[in-house]
């Protein structure tokens, strides 16, 4: 016995917590493989936060029950709804069925505001959320229990707009992000509009309530000073004029929102309203005549907190009084679409797919955050190098060079002395994964300039891929040569050895030998591609090994695993990394097996961690059924669009039965970047020697147009457009090549597979495509050294 395990069990028992209750913590490491260093502290602020907030929100919830929940919360403890959640005798209660919401933001921005499926809007992370319900002539009418709300983007644009029906017409409520101007005091500002579209005035409520889409937030204090409304001391909201009436509340004296509905409201704030179980919760309430609108403007940025008063007094004096002028709605959409109006843009037949890649494209602006990319506005609102490698290389694809470069040029920073790209411990992809995101920008852009600022990094990152996998001597023939156990992608399931991090550490050598080549280091170049041949014979070995004692070629998770969910990490050989063709027989297999048992219809069920539909896990197989000519790729594309929110936002996981979202952050970057990817690798991809152009399309599109401008491609900036002539599909095209002298082959193999060409542009009228097209092998994609 260690003597660390020794002082636990001391410190344990003298908790009253007895050996056999020990026994389950102590074994629980051994369901994976046993970690050589502490487990990731990076990682337990966000599960002390989850935990803790959980414990609050069940104590809350189930004696609050004359509460205004949120919708989320509403539906777990009804139990009269699908999505009710008993709780038994876990003491945690937390958005597990309808983890959904859409980020509102500003281009540049390292803020976001979330708004939830009813209009909840949360300015801060963790924090209050502004409600707001509708006094009509029948009766008051809360967003979170009707069932005639519904949501939508305003131009596909990150503008919110929810409708709520009352008796003569809609109420709508419109949520964005602006940037106030100098005379407005230049801050962040959530603008939040409410609009009475309907024949008949209503009594608007704005209620400050101490919970968001993930659970309770703590609230201690609320004050309004005029119209500039606090929450524990901070700015919260800047009203255009003072409320015709108030409402405020303690969770021991019940919701405010019982006094607005019967009546009760006052026509002046307390003056100290505390609450020290941090529930304190706010009512404003205005009249809104009909075809009138209200806005008001909520911080983006809160001042750090303060139990100073007179600190707090301070910043209601110094706090920017409610803007003299603010963007409309329409405004704001329509400079969303200037904002865009560049990269690589289409236009599709499928008017639900053009909405869909039209809002992502401007949604991936805001996953990007300056030096960050993060791949959440909440639950996963940091830097991981895993996800940012997705996120990057959708950036890249639709040509936000500019954004995708910021990030890229951090890298150095972020790699410790002995070459390990560091996000968090024991994240053993990382430094493949930031190997390929950079050798990606460079293959799209030829950006000389930073891959003379990041060769040293690269260099560091290869030598450091060989030297990690080396470390340590095992005698399992399996592990050799191997990466160790880590944590990697939570898909995976417990601290193992995974193929997933090998493979991308292949695709890093791989990558770093490219880069390294290119900027004249040829002596290190050299090394790569040597450290590169010996990790791709011990991962061979191993592959071989565990198919013979699996008694399948199907690639689990690890070289110690038997045939799990996790087996869909394998796949990454084939994409992103394309270190195997999609007609490999171990990759065949793994889909397969993928396939016939973790599939739901056309979705993959992730029965580790996620215990959901896999969004951007579905796309996996996707683009692997895609590259392999096989049709099944866009029944999968169907099923994503058709899980989407009216937002076209995905979470990273969706309850089978309810439909919500059930793991993650409920705006998932990853799921937004893999949707744009797969689009763009519909139509036009690169191969060994060249591009291929509508690799495969659905037969709904013949007959109609579609175009593709300004497509950054690893063979330089490509744009064509398909027209048709009767049954005939006619291609126009024009190749910008990074190198003139390099002859570029250009297919169309989802059209028409005999066609070739390799001139910089032209026009071709192809060869009328079969009515029903039978699956057609696609020309693989750049095989490079690794497994060829």
């Amino acid at each position: 016995m260690s003597a660390r395990t020794w002082l636990v069990r001391r410190l344990l028992g003298r908790l009253r917590i007895d050996d056999d209750t020990i026994r389950h913590l102590s074994t629980f490491q051994r369901l994976g493989e046993h970690l050589e260093i502490q487990a990731p502290g990076e990682m337990l602020p966000i599960g002390a936060r989850t935990v803790f907030r959980a414990l609050r929100t069940r104590a809350a919830s189930q004696t609050g029950t004359d509460w205004v929940w949120p919708y989320w919360l509403r539906r777990q403890i009804d139990p009269s709804s699908p999505a009710f959640v008993p709780r038994g005798h876990l003491p945690f209660l937390s958005n597990v069925t309808s983890r959904n919401w859409t980020m509102i933001g500003n281009r540049g921005s390292a803020r976001e505001a979330v708004v939830d499926p009813r209009g909840l809007v949360s300015p801060w992370h963790d924090a209050w959320s502004l409600d707001w319900w509708i006094g009509a002539e029948d009766r008051w009418h809360v967003p979170a229990d009707e069932a005639n709300v519904r949501q939508s983007l305003l131009g596909d644009s990150p503008v919110v707009e929810t409708r709520m029906r009352v008796p003569g017409g809609d109420i709508i409520h419109r949520a964005y992000v602006i940037q106030a101007t100098a005379a407005d005091g230049g801050e962040e500002l959530v603008v939040v509009e409410i609009e009475n579209d309907s024949a008949v005035p209503v009594a608007l409520a704005l209620g400050i309530r101490p919970y968001n889409a993930e659970g309770l937030a703590v609230i201690e204090r609320i004050g309004l000073h005029d119209t500039t409304v606090t929450v524990d001391g901070r700015v919260a909201m800047l009203l255009p004029k003072p409320p015709n009436a108030v409402a405020a509340s303690t969770f021991h004296d019940g919701d405010c929102a019982t006094q607005v509905f019967a009546g009760e409201t006052q026509t002046s704030f307390p003056d100290d309203l505390r609450d020290e179980a941090g529930m304190a919760q706010a009512a404003f309430v205005y009249p809104l005549p009909h075809r009138q609108t209200l806005r008001v403007a909520l911080p983006l940025a809160p001042d750090p907190r303060t139990r100073l008063v007179g600190r707090a007094r301070k910043r209601v004096r110094d706090a920017p009084r409610f803007p003299q002028a603010l963007p409309s709605a329409e405004q704001v959409a329509n400079g969303w679409k200037t904002h865009t109006d560049q990269g690589m843009r289409l236009v599709l037949p499928d008017e639900r797919l053009q909405s869909a890649v039209d809002a992502n494209r401007r949604y991936l602006l805001l996953f990007h955050d300056g030096a960050d990319v993060t791949p959440g506005p909440r639950t996963y609102n940091r830097f991981w190098f895993r996800d940012a490698a997705y996120l990057l290389a959708a950036l890249d694809r639709y040509g936000f060079h500019t954004e995708a470069r910021e990030v890229l040029a951090s890298f150095p920073d972020r790699q410790h002395a002995d070459g390990f790209f560091f996000s968090q411990r024991l994240e053993w992809d990382a430094n493949g994964a930031a190997l390929w995101a950079l050798a990606h920008h460079w293959d799209l852009t030829r950006d000389r300039e930073l891959l003379d600022e990041v060769v040293t990094s690269v260099a560091g990152g290869v030598q450091w891929i060989d030297r990690k996998r080396r470390g340590k001597r095992r005698d399992d023939p399996a592990l050799r040569g191997l990466l160790p156990a880590g944590i990697s992608a939570e898909h995976l399931g417990p601290h193992d050895y995974f193929y997933w991090d090998d493979f991308w550490a292949l695709a890093g050598l791989r990558d770093g030998a490219r880069m390294l080549r290119a900027a004249g280091e040829d002596e290190a170049a050299d090394r790569a591609a040597s450290f590169l041949e010996s990790m791709t014979t011990d991962v061979r070995a191993s592959m071989a090994l565990t198919a013979d004692r699996l008694g399948t070629k199907a690639v689990p998770a690890g070289p110690r695993r038997r045939i799990d969910p996790g087996v869909i990490g394998s796949l990454a050989a084939v994409w992103p990394l394309q270190l195997l063709g999609a007609d490999d027989e171990a990759m065949q297999a793994t889909l397969d097996v993928v396939r016939d048992r973790f599939c739901i219809d056309e979705a993959f069920y992730q029965g580790i961690s996620h215990t959901g539909l896999g969004t951007y896990l579905t796309l996996q197989v996707a683009f692997v059924e895609l590259l392999a000519g096989d049709r099944r790729a866009l029944d999968r594309l169907d099923w994503f669009l058709s899980a989407a929110t009216p937002t076209w936002t995905w979470p990273e996981a969706i309850h089978p039965r309810v439909a919500g979202g059930c793991m993650g952050d409920g705006h998932h970057g990853w799921a937004a970047a893999e949707l744009l990817s797969f689009v763009r690798t519909m139509l036009v991809h690169e191969t060994s020697d060249g591009l291929a152009l509508a690799s495969m399309i659905p037969t709904s599109w013949y007959g109609q147009g579609v175009e593709v401008h300004d497509a950054p491609t690893r063979f330089g900036l490509l744009s064509f457009a398909i027209r048709w002539h009767g049954e005939r599909p006619a291609i126009l095209w024009e190749l910008e090549p990074h190198d003139p002298d390099v002859a570029v082959v250009l297919t169309c193999p989802g059209l028409d597979p005999a066609w070739r060409s390799t001139e910089a542009r032209g026009e071709a009228l192809l060869d009328a495509p079969p009515d029903a097209p039978a699956p057609a092998a696609v020309p693989g994609p750049d095989q490079g050294d690794s497994f060829d």
